[in-house]
């Protein structure tokens, strides 16, 4: 079974490649510089809405911030 989960990673990328600090992601999305930073250190991961919006801001694709993860399909 595959799964797809939210990469830290992804996001630090993406927003300094744009040239994005982020206390300007976090006034353009809503949120806290300290969501930002927590995202990306992999604290927690942003709401799907949250998600949206970081990607609209970046120029970017949700796609682009989720990593594919296979797991194994659990049996009953």
């Amino acid at each position: 079974m595959s799964a797809f989960e939210f990469n830290p990673a992804a996001l630090r990328r993406i927003r300094r490649e744009q040239g994005v600090g982020q206390r300007a992601l976090a006034r353009q999305i809503g949120r806290t510089n300290t969501n930002v930073s927590g995202y990306e250190n992999g604290h927690f991961a942003p709401s799907l809405v949250t998600l949206a919006a970081i990607a609209d801001a970046l120029d970017a694709s949700m796609e682009d911030f989720m990593v594919r993860t296979d797991r194994e399909a659990v049996s009953a």
